[in-house]
């Protein structure tokens, strides 16, 4: 699903529960670095800016990134 690849970008752990990983999602706070992402166990975890503008830079990253990723899955989903 799409839509999940927002909260694994976000270090989001999925549960049954859509209020509550939407609430965790949402909680994810910019870094104070200006960074768009940290590093965690060999992993990107993302920090948008949720109440910032689209064209704000660390935002226009994290949805080239999610864009990337979503290509990515397509292009192998064509091959299954």
């Amino acid at each position: 699903m799409v839509h999940m690849i927002f909260f694994q970008m976000c270090g989001v752990e999925w549960s049954r529960s859509r209020a509550k990983h939407t609430t965790d999602l949402c909680a994810v706070a910019p870094l104070k670095t200006g960074t768009p992402f940290e590093i965690i166990k060999d992993r990107e975890i993302w920090h948008p800016m949720w109440k910032g503008n689209i064209n704000n830079k660390v935002n226009a990253q994290f949805i080239k990134a999610a864009a990337d990723r979503i290509w990515e899955n397509e292009q192998v989903s064509i091959y299954i």
